[in-house]
């Protein structure tokens, strides 16, 4: 399979961190330009950032052309914004063995499986707010998790929700590609879970509920454990 070797910087304003190809990918390996999110298309890649590899995709910006790299390709290879990296750039084939979800796509799957996991607990129920679906408890209402699709564009699909106080640390500090602080509510000590990343239903089961019974009536916690 063709590749390519060469030098980049990481750079902000793609919607996230990007690097420059010096080539189209698109021309050089005759690859078709697909959809990758909404009113985004792009190259489907697999790359290499020093030692972490990882899938993306090529998009074409003012004649240029610029590899996307997510969050947990800088963290687990410590890089950030600015800094100089060594970038191995090979096209990932027609089928792709792995393909990109759109946004869309893995957005709606991922929030099916939240439905799944709260619509059973006890008076809970959904409602939009803020634009995006959110989970209550009872009369009152109160918020255990909230839905986030690439919001202000972070590239994210997840799930936030309260947490126990010392647990957001724990989390984000042990797992950082599944974990993070959410905005707004982070600082109330809340967790933001990725469902664009492999987590465990049991796992994410467990943290809904918990959240659940944070905010819930003592006579739903009752019926929750029943």
């Amino acid at each position: 399979m063709p590749s390519a070797r060469f030098r980049a910087t990481l750079l902000s304003g793609h919607k996230g961190v990007a690097c420059e190809v010096p080539f189209d990918p698109a021309e050089r390996w005759s690859l078709p330009v697909v959809t990758i999110g909404p009113r985004r298309r792009g190259v489907e890649v697999a790359a290499t950032l020093d030692d972490v590899s990882f899938d993306s995709a090529v998009v074409a910006r003012s004649r240029r052309h610029w590899l996307l790299v997510d969050d947990s390709v800088l963290q687990r290879s410590g890089r950030k914004e600015g800094d100089a990296v060594s970038i191995v750039l090979a096209p990932r084939g027609a089928p792709s063995k792995h393909p990109m979800k759109t946004p869309a796509s893995q957005a709606a799957s991922a929030l099916e499986r939240l439905r799944a996991i709260c619509q059973p607990l006890p008076e809970s129920y959904e409602k939009i707010a803020w634009g995006s679906p959110t989970f209550r408890a009872g009369v009152k209402g109160k918020i255990y998790a909230m839905f986030s699709d690439d919001h202000h564009g972070d590239g994210r699909v997840a799930v936030l929700c309260p947490a126990p106080e010392g647990v957001q640390r724990e989390l984000v500090g042990s797992d950082p590609e599944v974990f993070f602080v959410p905005p707004y509510v982070g600082p109330a000590g809340w967790i933001g879970i990725r469902l664009d990343r492999k987590i465990a239903d049991g796992a994410l089961t467990a943290f809904l509920e918990q959240a659940y019974r944070m905010v819930a009536a003592p006579r739903l916690r009752e019926r929750l454990k029943s």
